[in-house]
């Protein structure tokens, strides 16, 4: 009768090897503190000698599954932004090395938001949770501290009880938008903030409407439009200026995707980004720089907010206080010149 071979454990992999059980634990799960060549030792050590974690036993002794997930919100069917899936990557590789595994939850258009994370607290396969594209009175985040369920958002609310969240910060940056656009020569420069049931979308707002009181200068109601940031989005935003502010001469248009399409449909329409018309843009992916002609910026680093993103995340988990959990980021300008107008 075949006798069945003793499951291999982490001390086998390290007696095999000769280093301790706890740089074999790192080094299997990336840890940073874990040179490369020792990560790649123990690895192939793990598969010659048939290594499997033992989940099921983790689970056990701490009561975590040692399992994250991010809901991923789509603005349009079979696409996957930019922004959602640099954020994914960075989100992902940096719950690795802390220990856990990132799960994908997609919000597709048609779903109820709350109903999402009310399924993933009663299924209890996860740790916590990542949520983007906060509202003011966002019910997922009531839900979430109600229960007791760890999370952070990326995005702000205007809810009273402290929760954790990273955010830029987009008030100063429309502020700083309308100043450029107003020093630079354009007497009623528009803002394209995307849709009005975000947080981060009003944000961008009282930051625009902050710069034009501060010059006793009126706001009206017809240069502030909000759609979605996709670059089909962006020719209909062209459009618009085209159709019904044809004397306009700048704009901000809150969205590196959008300003694609913007570019494009104001370029074939006869109009010269950079010379007769000036465009800033923003986003975290610095497509910017890649759009042609490059536009001025606003502009945030991916990697930078999904390690934060999954550091707050962690803390949660481990218990620490809610209060201490927050973080609002600068954003950087990016000085493409395209927001000035050349003779």
């Amino acid at each position: 009768m075949n006798q069945q071979k003793p499951r291999a454990t982490l001390r086998t992999v390290a007696q095999h090897l000769g280093i301790s059980v706890t740089t074999v634990s790192r080094a299997l799960k990336d840890g940073p503190e874990v040179n490369q060549e020792t990560i790649d030792r123990v690895k192939r050590a793990a598969d010659k000698l048939g290594y499997r974690p033992n989940t099921g036993g983790v689970n056990l002794r701490t009561g975590r599954s040692q399992s994250i997930a991010m809901v991923l919100s789509f603005e349009r069917q079979e696409q996957l932004n930019i922004v959602t899936a640099s954020l994914l990557v960075g989100i992902s590789t940096a719950m690795k090395a802390r220990g856990y595994r990132t799960g994908i939850v997609p919000h597709l258009q048609h779903d109820d938001p709350l109903d999402i994370v009310r399924n993933l607290a009663r299924e209890g396969s996860v740790d916590g949770v990542i949520i983007t594209h906060t509202r003011p009175q966002d019910e997922r985040v009531k839900y979430l501290l109600e229960i007791g369920m760890p999370f952070v958002t990326f995005g702000r609310t205007e809810l009273l009880s402290a929760h954790p969240y990273v955010d830029l910060d987009h008030e100063q940056i429309g502020a700083d938008a309308a100043r450029l656009l107003l020093d630079n020569g354009h007497p009623n420069p528009l803002l394209f903030a995307p849709s009005s049931q975000f947080s981060y979308s009003l944000q961008f707002v009282k930051g625009w409407t902050k710069t034009f009181n501060a010059r006793n200068l009126t706001v009206p109601d017809e240069l502030i439009h909000f759609s979605a940031t996709t670059p089909q989005s962006g020719v209909d935003m062209a459009r618009e200026v085209l159709l019904r502010h044809p004397e306009s001469t700048g704009a901000f248009v809150a969205s590196d995707e959008a300003g694609l399409g913007f570019i494009t449909a104001m370029q074939q329409a006869g109009r010269q980004i950079g010379k007769d018309f000036g465009l800033i843009t923003y986003g975290g992916a610095r497509l910017h720089d890649f759009l042609s002609p490059p536009t001025s910026a606003f502009y945030y680093p991916h990697a930078g907010i999904a390690d934060l993103l999954s550091e707050m995340l962690a803390r949660a988990v481990d218990g620490e206080d809610y209060a201490q959990l927050r973080r609002v980021v600068p954003g950087e300008f990016v000085d493409h010149g395209s927001h000035i107008l050349k003779p």
